[in-house]
């Protein structure tokens, strides 16, 4: 049997996942990241691993985004979205290996 914690539970302790976080990103003339700051550090992206496109929910609000899983110098892969609604920049763990 488990000790109870003593510790409430419920909604409260609940909390949410996948978070997106604002993030400064210098965009080429096309849209594409070319650079990325990241926890305090401007980043040259080195390539862009993939794109793609998420449009949805246009009857309640819209949502339109241009996500990328990019490679900056140094190795770190990242995904990042551009929010084509509020024209910011987003960085969200979608994938593995997010953020190493």
């Amino acid at each position: 049997m488990v000790a109870d914690p003593g510790t409430a539970t419920g909604a409260g302790a609940l909390r949410p996942l996948n978070q997106p976080r604002p993030i400064a990103v210098q965009a080429t003339a096309h849209g594409e990241p070319a650079r990325v700051r990241w926890q305090g550090t401007e980043r040259r992206v080195e390539a862009i691993d993939d794109s793609w496109r998420i449009d949805d929910e246009w009857w309640r609000s819209e949502l339109s985004r241009r996500y990328f899983l990019v490679a900056l110098e140094g190795g770190r892969r990242l995904t990042v979205y551009h929010d084509l609604v509020s024209g910011e920049w987003f960085a969200q763990p979608y994938r593995e290996g997010w953020g190493r």
